[in-house]
Protein backbone atom coordinates (compact mmCIF):
# COMPACT_ATOMS: atom_id res chain seq x y z
CA UNK A 1 0.00 0.00 0.00
CA UNK A 2 2.83 2.26 0.72
CA UNK A 3 4.78 1.75 -2.61
CA UNK A 4 0.71 2.55 -4.00
CA UNK A 5 0.76 5.32 -2.02
CA UNK A 6 4.24 6.97 -2.97
CA UNK A 7 3.55 6.31 -6.77
CA UNK A 8 0.17 8.19 -6.70
CA UNK A 9 1.66 10.92 -5.12
CA UNK A 10 4.36 10.81 -7.37
CA UNK A 11 2.12 11.57 -9.95
CA UNK A 12 -0.18 14.05 -8.87
CA UNK A 13 -0.71 16.90 -11.14
CA UNK A 14 0.17 19.72 -9.03
CA UNK A 15 3.31 18.22 -7.83
CA UNK A 16 4.19 17.20 -11.61
CA UNK A 17 3.59 20.61 -13.07
CA UNK A 18 4.78 22.23 -9.90
CA UNK A 19 8.15 20.84 -10.55
CA UNK A 20 8.27 21.11 -14.58
CA UNK A 21 6.60 24.36 -14.58
CA UNK A 22 9.10 25.56 -16.94
CA UNK A 23 8.04 23.20 -19.38
CA UNK A 24 4.34 23.62 -18.70
CA UNK A 25 5.19 27.23 -19.82
CA UNK A 26 7.43 26.33 -22.91
CA UNK A 27 4.68 24.31 -23.94
CA UNK A 28 1.78 26.94 -23.72
CA UNK A 29 4.34 30.41 -24.60
CA UNK A 30 6.80 29.24 -27.09
CA UNK A 31 5.73 26.07 -28.80
CA UNK A 32 2.43 28.06 -29.91
CA UNK A 33 4.16 31.33 -30.91
CA UNK A 34 7.16 29.16 -32.58
CA UNK A 35 4.59 27.07 -34.50
CA UNK A 36 2.45 29.91 -35.66
CA UNK A 37 5.10 31.76 -37.16
CA UNK A 38 6.64 28.77 -38.94
CA UNK A 39 3.22 28.29 -40.61
CA UNK A 40 2.75 32.17 -40.92
CA UNK A 41 5.93 32.59 -43.10
CA UNK A 42 5.33 29.26 -44.92
CA UNK A 43 2.06 30.65 -46.07
CA UNK A 44 3.72 33.56 -47.19
CA UNK A 45 5.83 31.92 -49.14
CA UNK A 46 4.26 29.56 -50.66
CA UNK A 47 3.38 30.21 -54.53
CA UNK A 48 -0.29 31.16 -55.27
CA UNK A 49 -1.85 28.54 -57.52
CA UNK A 50 -4.22 28.93 -60.21
CA UNK A 51 -7.00 26.58 -61.34
CA UNK A 52 -8.36 25.45 -64.90
CA UNK A 53 -11.24 23.62 -65.82
CA UNK A 54 -12.80 22.26 -68.83
CA UNK A 55 -16.23 20.00 -69.42
CA UNK A 56 -16.44 17.70 -72.11
CA UNK A 57 -18.50 14.61 -73.18
CA UNK A 58 -17.06 11.09 -73.16
CA UNK A 59 -18.73 9.18 -76.66
CA UNK A 60 -16.90 6.16 -75.82
CA UNK A 61 -18.34 2.63 -74.49
CA UNK A 62 -16.36 2.90 -71.49
CA UNK A 63 -18.20 3.80 -68.27
CA UNK A 64 -17.36 7.33 -67.38
CA UNK A 65 -15.89 6.65 -64.14
CA UNK A 66 -13.25 4.27 -65.68
CA UNK A 67 -13.29 7.33 -68.68
CA UNK A 68 -12.53 9.97 -65.84
CA UNK A 69 -9.80 7.33 -63.86
CA UNK A 70 -8.27 7.39 -67.63
CA UNK A 71 -6.92 10.95 -67.25
CA UNK A 72 -4.99 9.81 -64.33
CA UNK A 73 -2.64 7.07 -66.42
CA UNK A 74 0.49 7.05 -67.45
CA UNK A 75 -0.46 6.79 -70.80
CA UNK A 76 -2.33 10.02 -71.14
CA UNK A 77 -0.55 12.15 -69.16
CA UNK A 78 2.38 10.91 -71.63
CA UNK A 79 1.01 12.44 -74.31
CA UNK A 80 0.13 15.88 -72.43
CA UNK A 81 3.17 16.24 -71.27
CA UNK A 82 4.99 15.58 -74.60
CA UNK A 83 2.43 18.59 -76.09
CA UNK A 84 3.26 21.02 -73.12
CA UNK A 85 6.84 19.93 -72.76
CA UNK A 86 5.71 19.11 -69.10
CA UNK A 87 9.37 18.31 -68.10
CA UNK A 88 10.52 21.09 -69.21
CA UNK A 89 8.84 23.09 -67.92
CA UNK A 90 8.41 21.88 -64.53
CA UNK A 91 12.30 20.76 -64.75
CA UNK A 92 11.92 16.91 -63.58
CA UNK A 93 11.78 13.74 -64.90
CA UNK A 94 8.75 11.91 -66.26
CA UNK A 95 7.67 10.01 -63.51
CA UNK A 96 7.65 13.24 -61.52
CA UNK A 97 5.97 14.74 -63.17
CA UNK A 98 3.36 12.52 -63.88
CA UNK A 99 3.23 12.47 -59.68
CA UNK A 100 2.78 15.94 -59.64
CA UNK A 101 -0.25 16.04 -62.53
CA UNK A 102 -1.93 13.27 -60.97
CA UNK A 103 -2.17 15.18 -57.48
CA UNK A 104 -2.91 18.14 -59.67
CA UNK A 105 -6.56 16.68 -61.30
CA UNK A 106 -9.79 17.22 -60.04
CA UNK A 107 -12.68 14.76 -62.27
CA UNK A 108 -16.47 14.98 -61.24
CA UNK A 109 -18.48 13.12 -63.55
CA UNK A 110 -22.13 13.26 -64.54
CA UNK A 111 -23.91 9.71 -65.08
CA UNK A 112 -26.89 11.10 -66.53
CA UNK A 113 -25.32 12.98 -68.77
CA UNK A 114 -22.02 11.71 -69.46
CA UNK A 115 -20.31 15.03 -68.81
CA UNK A 116 -16.99 15.17 -67.08
CA UNK A 117 -15.50 17.88 -65.55
CA UNK A 118 -12.17 18.25 -65.27
CA UNK A 119 -9.91 20.82 -62.77
CA UNK A 120 -5.92 21.27 -63.33
CA UNK A 121 -4.14 23.09 -60.62
CA UNK A 122 -1.05 24.77 -60.95
CA UNK A 123 1.39 27.23 -60.12
CA UNK A 124 1.74 28.49 -63.91
CA UNK A 125 -1.48 29.57 -64.86
CA UNK A 126 -0.74 28.90 -68.75
CA UNK A 127 0.08 25.23 -67.81
CA UNK A 128 -2.75 24.78 -65.97
CA UNK A 129 -4.89 25.50 -68.86
CA UNK A 130 -3.05 23.66 -71.26
CA UNK A 131 -2.88 20.53 -69.12
CA UNK A 132 -6.54 20.77 -69.15
CA UNK A 133 -6.92 20.98 -72.48
CA UNK A 134 -4.48 18.42 -73.89
CA UNK A 135 -5.41 15.78 -71.08
CA UNK A 136 -9.08 15.95 -72.74
CA UNK A 137 -6.96 15.85 -76.12
CA UNK A 138 -4.65 12.89 -74.77
CA UNK A 139 -7.83 11.11 -73.44
CA UNK A 140 -9.52 11.16 -77.46
CA UNK A 141 -6.36 10.18 -78.74
CA UNK A 142 -5.32 7.20 -76.34
CA UNK A 143 -9.08 6.20 -77.16
CA UNK A 144 -8.20 6.43 -80.95
CA UNK A 145 -4.78 4.51 -80.77
CA UNK A 146 -6.41 1.72 -79.23
CA UNK A 147 -9.24 1.09 -81.86
CA UNK A 148 -6.41 1.98 -84.27
CA UNK A 149 -4.28 -0.68 -83.39
CA UNK A 150 -7.08 -3.48 -83.02
CA UNK A 151 -8.38 -2.36 -86.41
CA UNK A 152 -4.58 -2.65 -87.79
CA UNK A 153 -4.75 -5.88 -86.81
CA UNK A 154 -8.19 -7.29 -88.19
CA UNK A 155 -7.32 -5.48 -91.34
CA UNK A 156 -3.95 -7.35 -91.51
CA UNK A 157 -6.31 -10.51 -91.30
CA UNK A 158 -8.72 -9.27 -93.65
CA UNK A 159 -6.49 -8.42 -96.19
CA UNK A 160 -5.13 -12.18 -95.86
CA UNK A 161 -7.99 -13.05 -96.49
CA UNK A 162 -8.60 -11.45 -99.70
CA UNK A 163 -5.72 -13.06 -100.99
CA UNK A 164 -7.01 -16.45 -99.73
CA UNK A 165 -10.41 -15.47 -101.36
CA UNK A 166 -8.55 -14.64 -104.73
CA UNK A 167 -6.58 -17.52 -105.21
CA UNK A 168 -9.47 -20.19 -104.05
CA UNK A 169 -11.83 -18.03 -107.01
CA UNK A 170 -9.10 -18.36 -109.27
CA UNK A 171 -8.72 -22.06 -108.48
CA UNK A 172 -12.76 -22.61 -108.93
CA UNK A 173 -12.29 -20.68 -112.33
CA UNK A 174 -9.88 -22.50 -113.79
CA UNK A 175 -11.57 -25.52 -112.67
CA UNK A 176 -14.61 -24.55 -114.58
CA UNK A 177 -13.14 -23.63 -117.87
CA UNK A 178 -11.55 -27.23 -118.01
CA UNK A 179 -14.80 -28.38 -117.43
CA UNK A 180 -16.56 -26.54 -120.06
CA UNK A 181 -13.28 -27.42 -122.56
CA UNK A 182 -13.66 -31.54 -122.03
CA UNK A 183 -17.27 -31.56 -121.90
CA UNK A 184 -18.12 -29.25 -124.62
CA UNK A 185 -21.65 -28.57 -125.08
CA UNK A 186 -23.72 -29.43 -121.84
CA UNK A 187 -27.03 -29.15 -124.26
CA UNK A 188 -26.47 -32.21 -125.03
CA UNK A 189 -25.16 -34.49 -121.89
CA UNK A 190 -27.38 -33.71 -119.04
CA UNK A 191 -24.95 -35.63 -116.65
CA UNK A 192 -22.39 -32.71 -118.37
CA UNK A 193 -24.90 -29.87 -117.82
CA UNK A 194 -25.01 -30.76 -113.69
CA UNK A 195 -20.94 -31.08 -113.66
CA UNK A 196 -20.84 -27.56 -114.79
CA UNK A 197 -23.43 -26.19 -113.04
CA UNK A 198 -22.14 -27.04 -109.95
CA UNK A 199 -19.03 -26.00 -111.02
CA UNK A 200 -20.26 -22.36 -111.70
CA UNK A 201 -22.11 -22.13 -108.55
CA UNK A 202 -18.86 -23.18 -106.46
CA UNK A 203 -16.96 -20.18 -108.07
CA UNK A 204 -20.28 -17.65 -108.39
CA UNK A 205 -19.56 -18.27 -104.14
CA UNK A 206 -15.91 -18.01 -104.32
CA UNK A 207 -15.91 -14.60 -106.04
CA UNK A 208 -18.81 -14.03 -103.60
CA UNK A 209 -16.09 -14.48 -100.78
CA UNK A 210 -13.77 -12.45 -102.64
CA UNK A 211 -16.21 -9.49 -102.62
CA UNK A 212 -16.93 -9.69 -99.16
CA UNK A 213 -13.66 -9.77 -98.20
CA UNK A 214 -12.99 -6.97 -100.20
CA UNK A 215 -16.05 -4.95 -98.56
CA UNK A 216 -14.36 -5.94 -95.40
CA UNK A 217 -11.26 -4.24 -95.85
CA UNK A 218 -12.48 -1.29 -97.74
CA UNK A 219 -14.68 -0.54 -94.76
CA UNK A 220 -11.84 -0.80 -92.09
CA UNK A 221 -9.79 1.43 -94.52
CA UNK A 222 -13.03 4.00 -93.99
CA UNK A 223 -12.43 3.32 -90.49
CA UNK A 224 -8.41 4.25 -90.04
CA UNK A 225 -8.77 7.28 -92.85
CA UNK A 226 -12.13 8.61 -90.69
CA UNK A 227 -11.76 7.63 -86.77
CA UNK A 228 -14.28 7.92 -84.72
CA UNK A 229 -14.56 11.11 -81.98
CA UNK A 230 -14.37 10.29 -78.22
CA UNK A 231 -14.67 13.36 -76.61
CA UNK A 232 -16.73 16.50 -77.23
CA UNK A 233 -15.55 19.59 -75.40
CA UNK A 234 -18.61 21.87 -73.78
CA UNK A 235 -16.80 23.75 -72.06
CA UNK A 236 -13.16 25.22 -73.03
CA UNK A 237 -10.42 25.84 -70.25
CA UNK A 238 -10.16 29.26 -70.18
CA UNK A 239 -6.63 31.08 -67.99
CA UNK A 240 -7.54 31.75 -64.48
CA UNK A 241 -6.69 35.40 -63.42
CA UNK A 242 -7.12 34.87 -59.59
CA UNK A 243 -5.59 32.65 -57.51
CA UNK A 244 -7.17 29.46 -56.52
CA UNK A 245 -7.99 28.84 -52.52
CA UNK A 246 -6.34 31.86 -51.58
CA UNK A 247 -7.54 32.14 -47.84
CA UNK A 248 -5.13 33.15 -46.33
CA UNK A 249 -6.87 34.40 -43.10
CA UNK A 250 -8.72 31.14 -42.99
CA UNK A 251 -5.33 29.07 -42.97
CA UNK A 252 -3.72 31.58 -40.97
CA UNK A 253 -6.46 30.97 -38.12
CA UNK A 254 -6.09 27.10 -38.80
CA UNK A 255 -2.20 27.58 -37.90
CA UNK A 256 -3.01 29.26 -34.92
CA UNK A 257 -5.47 26.89 -33.81
CA UNK A 258 -2.94 23.61 -34.41
CA UNK A 259 0.09 25.42 -32.90
CA UNK A 260 -2.16 26.55 -29.86
CA UNK A 261 -3.71 22.58 -29.70
CA UNK A 262 0.23 21.23 -29.94
CA UNK A 263 1.60 23.37 -27.56
CA UNK A 264 -1.17 22.39 -24.84
CA UNK A 265 -0.77 18.91 -25.67
CA UNK A 266 3.15 19.39 -25.29
CA UNK A 267 2.69 21.23 -22.27
CA UNK A 268 0.15 18.43 -20.82
CA UNK A 269 2.49 15.26 -21.71
CA UNK A 270 6.05 15.90 -21.56
CA UNK A 271 5.83 16.83 -17.50
CA UNK A 272 4.60 13.49 -16.77
CA UNK A 273 7.61 11.96 -19.60
CA UNK A 274 9.99 13.70 -17.73
CA UNK A 275 8.74 12.27 -14.45
CA UNK A 276 8.88 8.93 -15.47
CA UNK A 277 12.04 9.40 -16.94
CA UNK A 278 13.55 11.67 -14.11
CA UNK A 279 12.03 10.50 -10.83
CA UNK A 280 12.97 12.32 -7.57
CA UNK A 281 15.61 11.45 -5.22
CA UNK A 282 14.22 9.86 -2.24
CA UNK A 283 14.72 11.47 1.09
CA UNK A 284 17.09 9.81 3.63
CA UNK A 285 15.44 7.69 6.03
CA UNK A 286 14.51 9.27 9.92
CA UNK A 287 15.84 7.85 12.89
CA UNK A 288 17.01 5.08 11.01
CA UNK A 289 13.27 3.97 9.33
CA UNK A 290 11.92 4.12 6.03
CA UNK A 291 9.61 8.03 6.29
CA UNK A 292 6.46 8.09 5.86
CA UNK A 293 4.30 8.86 3.11
CA UNK A 294 3.24 12.58 4.62
CA UNK A 295 7.05 12.93 5.64
CA UNK A 296 8.58 12.06 2.13
CA UNK A 297 5.90 14.71 1.03
CA UNK A 298 8.05 16.96 3.41
CA UNK A 299 11.51 15.75 2.91
CA UNK A 300 11.67 15.02 -0.79
CA UNK A 301 14.06 17.34 -2.92
CA UNK A 302 13.39 19.50 -5.50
Amino acid sequence: MNKKNRLAGRFLPSRVYARWKWTVRFGLCAVPLILFLAGGLTLYLKPNRYQSAVVFEYLGNRPIQEAAALLKSHNVIELAASATELTKQLTMDMDTAQEVVVKSIETTEDRATGMIELKVTNAKKELARDLAVELVKGLGAYEASLVTHAVETRLEAAERSVVDAEDEAEAKQQTLAKLIAMRGDPAADPIAKLDIDAARREWDNAYSDVLAARAMVGEMKRALANPAKWVEVHSNATLSQKPFGNQADELLGEVALQALATGLALALAVPYLLELALPRRRAKALNGREPRYEDRNLMELP
